[in-house]
């Protein structure tokens, strides 16, 4: 696994790989933005930091606290690569913000809110190509996996990509019908990679190329609520737009993650007009695309210029949202 200097800057202040020490904390999203920043206006690369001198560091407004901080996170660099060697052995690799490889949509709509490290297992490929997203609830009901089936056989057949989170109901209905049918699915975790890449199932999809995994955490990380929230976003980013099938209203990560893709115009949103989903409805009010299956291809739906979009209200703040989320522990 070989990676540029910008590359290994990147893991070395942003991810937990190689920290036995719980009280080093790398980077946070916020922080590293910020040294972006002031590495650019000081014409420097991220990759400054490799050097045995980083005190022009202090030119830039850092205090001698951040400074040893950041020593410190450096100063790892040797079971940062113990750590990414024992990893590949086991069918995990790294790509950066900085790698050509990285997903190129994830980088141009979430710009800041990018994930600078993603750890993955499969074929780094499919990222490239061209899908659709799923998002439902984790117990939909059977018309909801009815629906999921169609759709994914639907994309399959015209050779889209299914882009999911990898959570039990419709996101596993819809990457194993794809599998199944020989198309392939790229799935974001919110629970441990490791784990996952261990399984029959998903060893096969590996290994014949139609399943990529991505973690944005540790791949040793188990499930937490924040990572399936956060994780939302990388799904709406990459597809070329994404079918909500089954939400409930103003609770569960179906319902926060197309508010949000919503709100940020992370890709189009389409969401299943099926009246027994009053989750589905209201999203369709806020600015969500109607959708019903039917003959037209899905490329032409996903592709398809709209001149103009309904003005969006939206009565929920951030705060808001996430607490929606912490009670109702739905994070499909």
């Amino acid at each position: 696994m070989e990676l540029s200097d910008n590359a290994m800057s990147a893991i070395l202040l942003t991810s937990y790989i190689g920290i036995q020490d719980v009280d080093r904390k790398p980077f946070s999203m916020g922080e590293w933005n910020l040294f972006l920043e002031k590495i650019r206006e000081h014409h420097q690369i991220p990759a400054l930091i490799l050097s045995q001198d980083i005190d022009v560091l202090k030119e830039m407004g850092y205090q001698n606290e951040t400074l040893e901080r950041i020593k410190t996170l450096v100063q790892r660099g040797g079971a940062v690569a113990f750590e990414m060697e024992s990893l590949e052995k086991k069918g995990i690799e790294v790509v950066t913000i900085f790698d050509s490889d990285y997903p190129v949509l994830l980088r141009k709509r979430l710009k800041k809110k990018a994930p600078p490290v993603l750890f993955y297992s499969g074929n780094i490929e499919l990222a490239k190509k061209i899908g659709i997203g799923t998002a439902g609830s984790r117990n939909i009901d059977e018309d909801g996996i009815l629906f999921t089936k169609k759709l994914a056989e639907k994309a399959s057949m015209e050779k889209l990509l299914i882009y999911s989170g990898g959570a039990r109901g419709a996101d596993m209905i819809s990457e194993q019908t794809a599998v199944g049918m020989g198309g392939a699915a790229v799935s974001f975790l919110a629970d441990s990679l490791l784990s996952r890449i261990r399984r029959k199932e998903v060893i096969d999809a590996l290994i014949r190329g139609k399943l990529l995994l991505f973690s944005d955490v540790k791949p040793d990380a188990g499930f937490s609520a924040a990572r399936a929230m956060n994780r939302n976003k990388y799904i709406y980013a990459s597809a070329y737009g994404t079918f909500v099938i089954a939400s409930d209203y103003r609770k569960g990560g179906t319902w926060a993650g197309a508010v949000e893709a919503l709100k940020n115009n992370w890709g189009s949103v389409f969401v299943w007009d099926h009246g027994r989903y009053d989750g589905n409805s209201k999203l369709i009010g806020m600015g969500g695309i109607p959708y019903e299956l039917s003959d037209k291809r899905l490329y032409e739906i996903i592709t398809e210029k709209r001149s103009s979009y309904r003005q969006m209200e939206f009565s929920l703040s951030d705060s808001e949202l996430m607490v929606s989320e912490k009670k109702s522990g739905l994070y499909g």
